[in-house]
Protein backbone atom coordinates (compact mmCIF):
# COMPACT_ATOMS: atom_id res chain seq x y z
CA UNK A 1 0.00 0.00 0.00
CA UNK A 2 2.87 2.70 0.69
CA UNK A 3 4.47 1.92 -2.85
CA UNK A 4 1.04 2.32 -4.32
CA UNK A 5 0.75 5.55 -2.48
CA UNK A 6 4.06 6.73 -3.58
CA UNK A 7 2.92 6.00 -6.95
CA UNK A 8 -0.18 8.41 -6.69
CA UNK A 9 2.25 10.83 -5.39
CA UNK A 10 4.23 10.64 -8.66
CA UNK A 11 1.02 10.29 -11.04
CA UNK A 12 -0.11 13.88 -9.32
CA UNK A 13 3.48 15.34 -9.86
CA UNK A 14 3.77 14.49 -13.04
CA UNK A 15 -0.04 16.17 -13.70
CA UNK A 16 1.06 18.92 -12.35
CA UNK A 17 4.05 19.63 -14.46
CA UNK A 18 2.15 18.63 -17.74
CA UNK A 19 -0.35 21.48 -16.60
CA UNK A 20 2.62 23.90 -15.94
CA UNK A 21 5.05 23.59 -18.76
CA UNK A 22 1.67 23.59 -21.44
CA UNK A 23 0.14 26.98 -20.31
CA UNK A 24 3.86 28.79 -19.75
CA UNK A 25 5.87 27.28 -22.76
CA UNK A 26 3.25 26.47 -25.21
CA UNK A 27 2.98 22.68 -26.95
CA UNK A 28 5.86 23.40 -29.80
CA UNK A 29 9.28 22.30 -28.47
CA UNK A 30 11.11 24.79 -31.00
CA UNK A 31 9.08 28.22 -30.56
CA UNK A 32 11.47 30.75 -30.33
CA UNK A 33 10.82 32.42 -26.18
CA UNK A 34 10.83 35.81 -24.27
CA UNK A 35 10.67 37.19 -21.22
CA UNK A 36 7.41 37.69 -19.78
CA UNK A 37 8.34 40.12 -17.00
CA UNK A 38 6.31 38.32 -14.87
CA UNK A 39 8.06 37.12 -11.87
CA UNK A 40 6.13 33.68 -11.43
CA UNK A 41 5.52 32.82 -15.12
CA UNK A 42 9.22 33.58 -16.41
CA UNK A 43 9.31 32.59 -20.49
CA UNK A 44 6.87 32.29 -22.39
CA UNK A 45 6.52 32.07 -26.30
CA UNK A 46 7.41 35.03 -28.09
CA UNK A 47 3.99 35.66 -29.72
CA UNK A 48 1.81 35.37 -26.69
CA UNK A 49 0.85 38.33 -25.00
CA UNK A 50 0.64 39.04 -21.26
CA UNK A 51 -2.69 40.94 -19.71
CA UNK A 52 -4.29 41.16 -16.59
CA UNK A 53 -6.56 38.82 -15.30
CA UNK A 54 -9.16 41.42 -15.01
CA UNK A 55 -8.54 41.84 -19.07
CA UNK A 56 -9.62 38.59 -19.94
CA UNK A 57 -13.40 39.67 -19.01
CA UNK A 58 -15.59 40.37 -21.40
CA UNK A 59 -16.43 44.13 -21.66
CA UNK A 60 -20.05 44.54 -19.92
CA UNK A 61 -21.08 45.07 -16.58
CA UNK A 62 -19.95 42.67 -13.72
CA UNK A 63 -18.24 40.49 -16.00
CA UNK A 64 -15.31 40.52 -13.17
CA UNK A 65 -16.88 40.89 -9.81
CA UNK A 66 -17.11 39.06 -6.50
CA UNK A 67 -19.79 36.73 -5.56
CA UNK A 68 -22.24 37.86 -2.96
CA UNK A 69 -22.84 37.62 0.54
CA UNK A 70 -25.65 35.67 1.68
CA UNK A 71 -25.93 35.06 5.13
CA UNK A 72 -27.53 32.23 6.96
CA UNK A 73 -31.06 33.56 7.15
CA UNK A 74 -31.48 33.66 4.07
CA UNK A 75 -30.45 30.13 3.19
CA UNK A 76 -32.74 27.52 1.71
CA UNK A 77 -33.05 24.18 0.95
CA UNK A 78 -33.85 24.63 -3.00
CA UNK A 79 -34.22 26.97 -6.21
CA UNK A 80 -31.47 29.08 -6.79
CA UNK A 81 -28.11 27.59 -6.08
CA UNK A 82 -25.47 28.74 -4.21
CA UNK A 83 -21.47 28.01 -4.83
CA UNK A 84 -19.47 28.54 -2.09
CA UNK A 85 -15.93 27.97 -1.75
CA UNK A 86 -15.75 24.23 -0.94
CA UNK A 87 -16.71 23.98 -4.34
CA UNK A 88 -13.50 25.30 -5.89
CA UNK A 89 -11.35 22.99 -6.36
CA UNK A 90 -8.18 22.80 -7.99
CA UNK A 91 -8.82 23.02 -11.79
CA UNK A 92 -12.02 21.08 -11.03
CA UNK A 93 -15.79 21.61 -10.01
CA UNK A 94 -16.26 19.95 -6.54
CA UNK A 95 -19.07 18.68 -5.79
CA UNK A 96 -19.97 19.18 -1.68
CA UNK A 97 -22.72 20.97 0.19
CA UNK A 98 -25.97 22.19 -1.07
CA UNK A 99 -27.23 25.82 -0.01
CA UNK A 100 -29.97 27.71 -2.15
CA UNK A 101 -31.40 31.32 -2.09
CA UNK A 102 -34.85 31.67 -3.30
CA UNK A 103 -35.65 34.14 -6.08
CA UNK A 104 -37.03 36.82 -3.81
CA UNK A 105 -33.20 37.47 -2.29
CA UNK A 106 -31.52 37.01 -5.62
CA UNK A 107 -33.80 40.46 -6.95
CA UNK A 108 -33.74 42.03 -3.45
CA UNK A 109 -29.68 41.38 -3.12
CA UNK A 110 -29.09 42.15 -6.92
CA UNK A 111 -27.13 38.92 -7.10
CA UNK A 112 -25.07 38.41 -10.02
CA UNK A 113 -25.84 35.10 -12.01
CA UNK A 114 -23.24 32.67 -12.62
CA UNK A 115 -23.30 30.75 -16.18
CA UNK A 116 -22.00 27.38 -17.09
CA UNK A 117 -18.88 27.92 -18.45
CA UNK A 118 -18.03 31.42 -16.28
CA UNK A 119 -14.58 31.41 -14.51
CA UNK A 120 -14.83 30.86 -10.84
CA UNK A 121 -11.68 31.94 -8.86
CA UNK A 122 -11.60 31.37 -4.80
CA UNK A 123 -10.12 34.18 -3.14
CA UNK A 124 -9.56 32.21 -0.45
CA UNK A 125 -7.11 29.56 0.53
CA UNK A 126 -6.24 26.72 0.12
CA UNK A 127 -4.54 27.41 -2.24
CA UNK A 128 -5.49 31.11 -2.70
CA UNK A 129 -6.25 31.49 -6.63
CA UNK A 130 -7.33 28.65 -7.47
CA UNK A 131 -9.89 28.35 -10.16
CA UNK A 132 -12.62 26.37 -12.03
CA UNK A 133 -15.12 26.25 -14.70
CA UNK A 134 -19.02 26.47 -13.55
CA UNK A 135 -20.70 23.68 -14.33
CA UNK A 136 -24.17 23.34 -15.48
CA UNK A 137 -26.40 21.75 -12.64
CA UNK A 138 -29.01 22.61 -14.68
CA UNK A 139 -30.60 25.26 -12.20
CA UNK A 140 -29.64 29.05 -11.92
CA UNK A 141 -26.73 28.95 -9.78
CA UNK A 142 -25.07 32.48 -7.53
CA UNK A 143 -21.93 31.96 -5.71
CA UNK A 144 -20.30 33.07 -2.86
CA UNK A 145 -18.18 36.89 -1.80
CA UNK A 146 -15.50 35.08 -1.89
CA UNK A 147 -15.30 33.56 -4.99
CA UNK A 148 -14.98 35.99 -8.07
CA UNK A 149 -16.28 35.37 -11.20
CA UNK A 150 -14.80 36.20 -14.68
CA UNK A 151 -17.12 35.67 -18.03
CA UNK A 152 -14.21 35.44 -20.50
CA UNK A 153 -14.31 37.46 -23.38
CA UNK A 154 -14.57 36.58 -26.88
CA UNK A 155 -10.33 35.88 -27.58
CA UNK A 156 -10.46 33.66 -24.29
CA UNK A 157 -11.00 30.40 -23.91
CA UNK A 158 -12.26 29.70 -20.38
CA UNK A 159 -10.96 25.90 -20.15
CA UNK A 160 -7.35 27.31 -20.80
CA UNK A 161 -7.74 30.32 -18.11
CA UNK A 162 -8.45 27.69 -15.66
CA UNK A 163 -5.64 25.70 -16.92
CA UNK A 164 -3.26 28.68 -16.36
CA UNK A 165 -4.43 29.19 -12.87
CA UNK A 166 -3.63 25.66 -11.77
CA UNK A 167 0.38 25.81 -12.75
CA UNK A 168 2.15 25.04 -9.25
CA UNK A 169 4.16 28.51 -9.73
CA UNK A 170 1.13 31.15 -9.94
CA UNK A 171 -0.17 28.85 -6.80
CA UNK A 172 2.95 29.25 -4.92
CA UNK A 173 3.80 32.77 -5.73
CA UNK A 174 0.58 33.93 -5.05
CA UNK A 175 0.32 32.03 -1.99
CA UNK A 176 3.67 33.60 -1.06
CA UNK A 177 2.18 37.35 -1.21
CA UNK A 178 -1.11 35.89 0.41
CA UNK A 179 0.60 34.91 3.45
CA UNK A 180 -0.45 36.44 6.82
CA UNK A 181 -3.21 36.91 9.17
CA UNK A 182 -5.49 34.75 10.18
CA UNK A 183 -6.35 33.63 6.89
CA UNK A 184 -4.68 34.13 3.02
CA UNK A 185 -6.78 35.81 0.98
CA UNK A 186 -6.33 37.85 -1.91
CA UNK A 187 -8.56 41.11 -2.84
CA UNK A 188 -10.44 41.11 -6.28
CA UNK A 189 -8.44 44.23 -7.10
CA UNK A 190 -5.53 42.42 -6.34
CA UNK A 191 -6.51 39.31 -8.64
CA UNK A 192 -7.41 41.34 -11.50
CA UNK A 193 -4.11 42.99 -11.59
CA UNK A 194 -2.14 39.62 -11.64
CA UNK A 195 -0.35 39.28 -14.84
CA UNK A 196 -1.06 35.87 -17.11
CA UNK A 197 -0.50 34.72 -20.13
CA UNK A 198 -2.34 34.69 -23.26
CA UNK A 199 -1.51 32.77 -26.31
CA UNK A 200 -3.97 33.14 -29.22
CA UNK A 201 -7.57 31.30 -29.21
CA UNK A 202 -6.66 28.81 -31.41
CA UNK A 203 -3.48 28.09 -29.52
CA UNK A 204 -5.38 28.29 -25.98
CA UNK A 205 -7.62 25.51 -27.44
CA UNK A 206 -5.46 23.13 -28.47
CA UNK A 207 -3.42 23.14 -25.23
CA UNK A 208 -6.66 22.94 -23.19
CA UNK A 209 -7.75 19.80 -25.10
CA UNK A 210 -3.98 18.85 -25.10
CA UNK A 211 -4.50 18.87 -21.36
CA UNK A 212 -8.04 17.46 -21.22
CA UNK A 213 -6.89 14.54 -23.06
CA UNK A 214 -3.55 14.18 -20.67
CA UNK A 215 -4.64 14.89 -17.88
CA UNK A 216 -7.55 12.61 -18.27
CA UNK A 217 -5.53 9.55 -18.50
CA UNK A 218 -3.19 10.13 -15.59
CA UNK A 219 -6.38 10.84 -13.32
CA UNK A 220 -8.14 7.21 -15.01
CA UNK A 221 -4.45 5.59 -13.99
CA UNK A 222 -4.60 7.27 -10.54
CA UNK A 223 -8.09 6.00 -10.17
CA UNK A 224 -7.27 2.54 -11.09
CA UNK A 225 -4.18 2.27 -8.17
CA UNK A 226 -6.94 3.98 -5.69
CA UNK A 227 -9.12 0.77 -6.18
CA UNK A 228 -6.01 -1.37 -6.03
CA UNK A 229 -5.15 0.11 -2.48
CA UNK A 230 -8.63 -0.15 -1.78
CA UNK A 231 -8.78 -4.34 -2.25
CA UNK A 232 -5.52 -4.63 -0.56
CA UNK A 233 -7.18 -2.57 2.61
CA UNK A 234 -9.91 -5.10 2.25
CA UNK A 235 -7.62 -8.39 2.29
CA UNK A 236 -5.61 -6.41 5.17
CA UNK A 237 -8.91 -6.51 7.06
CA UNK A 238 -9.69 -9.77 6.14
CA UNK A 239 -6.59 -11.84 7.29
CA UNK A 240 -7.10 -9.72 10.24
CA UNK A 241 -10.11 -10.74 11.21
CA UNK A 242 -9.49 -14.63 10.00
CA UNK A 243 -6.24 -14.70 12.53
CA UNK A 244 -7.76 -13.76 15.61
CA UNK A 245 -10.85 -15.38 14.92
CA UNK A 246 -9.15 -18.21 14.53
CA UNK A 247 -9.92 -19.46 10.70
CA UNK A 248 -6.54 -19.56 10.00
CA UNK A 249 -4.32 -21.77 11.72
CA UNK A 250 -1.04 -19.44 12.82
CA UNK A 251 0.40 -22.18 14.59
CA UNK A 252 4.32 -22.58 13.31
CA UNK A 253 4.55 -19.17 12.29
CA UNK A 254 7.46 -17.01 13.01
CA UNK A 255 6.48 -14.07 15.31
CA UNK A 256 8.97 -11.11 14.44
CA UNK A 257 10.57 -11.15 17.63
CA UNK A 258 10.35 -14.46 19.07
CA UNK A 259 10.13 -18.02 18.63
CA UNK A 260 7.61 -19.98 16.78
CA UNK A 261 3.49 -20.32 17.68
CA UNK A 262 3.23 -23.81 18.99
Amino acid sequence: MAKKDRLIELLQEQRTALITRAVTKGLDPTVTMKDSGVEWLGEIPAHWEVKPIRALAKAGYKTFTDGDWIESPFIRDEDIRLIQTGNVGIGEYKEQGFRYIDEETFNAFRCTEVLPGDILICRLADPVGRACLAPDLGRRMITSVDVCILKPANDVHAAFVVYALTGSEYLAWLGGICRGGTRDRVSRSMLGAIQVQQPPLPEQRAIAAFLDRETARIDALVAKVREAIERLKELRTALISAAVTGKIDVRGAELLDGPKIT
